[in-house]
């Protein structure tokens, strides 16, 4: 049975995304134009099915409208799942489009930006994998470490983390070459709309957005980096588009611990 979504927010940088105006934008023009989409969705799988067993019990943390559960509910059918974020029209989102499975999945709105958001969803852990869709990105570097340290921890051994994440570009250029990219999907992603926009105009727009001020990019090597200190095993980019890019790591196994 779904659990109303219980709600702990706190003021954050990126509390633009709690405006329900900017989310339906957002959830009709720019998640649906995100490139190469499939592809991220496809290596996260790949990285959830390398642990060589049912998914039993997940956390998407900032889920959004729901597509990474969807994902690996489509796959796991019999999973339980906790989902969180901080924007309530997300999560009510969300809540629409996994009413089919909303027997086995509780909404939480909470802040990664406050401690408490961890108390909040240990008590429903550990959890075999943990996603995260574009989200973390929102917090500044020391806060994303602790973060991903709290990551380790709601994991049960041998379970995933899979950051699916918007990471800074190494120079000015190839920023440009990711611009000129996600421009191109959006203007492409128009197909059967009454009245499509223009490419300038669709530039203009995406240059000017109202969110991309709550954006705190960290080059994903760094983001690596500091999964290896804490102490995940199999720490890699499992794909990179410019800015888009797909990271993560493995709790290890008592018996991995044993033979280091």
């Amino acid at each position: 049975m779904t659990d109303a979504p219980e709600t702990t927010i706190v003021d954050s940088s990126a509390a633009v995304w709690k405006k329900a105006s900017l989310v339906e934008s957002y959830l009709k023009r720019v998640r649906a134009g995100v490139p190469l989409a499939e592809a991220q969705l496809d290596v996260m799988m790949r990285v959830i099915e390398g642990r060589g067993a049912p998914v039993e019990n997940f956390l998407d943390m900032g889920c959004g409208d729901g597509i990474l559960a969807a994902t690996i509910l489509s796959e796991y059918p019999e999973a339980s799942g906790v989902l969180v974020d901080f924007s309530t029209p997300m999560i009510q989102a969300a809540l629409r489009n996994l009413k089919v499975y909303s027997h086995a999945l509780h909404f939480t709105t909470v802040d990664f930006g406050e401690p408490s958001w961890y108390d909040t969803v240990a008590a429903r852990g550990p959890f075999d994998v943990i996603v995260s869709g574009y989200a973390i990105h929102h917090q500044p570097d020391a806060k994303k470490q602790q973060i991903f340290m709290d990551i380790f921890d709601l994991l049960a051994p041998g379970g995933v983390f899979v950051n699916m994440e918007h990471v800074a570009s190494p120079t000015p250029w190839v920023e440009s070459l990711h611009d000129a990219m996600f421009i191109d999907s959006l203007w492409a992603g128009q197909i059967g709309e009454d009245e499509p926009k223009s490419r300038a105009e669709i530039a203009t727009e995406y240059h000017n957005r109202e969110d991309k001020a709550a954006n705190r990019l960290t080059a994903v090597d760094h983001q690596c980096w500091w999964l290896k200190q804490i102490g995940f095993q199999d720490v890699d980019c499992y794909f990179k588009a410019f800015e888009l890019a797909v990271f993560g790591g493995r709790r290890p196994e008592p018996s991995d611990e044993d033979s280091d």
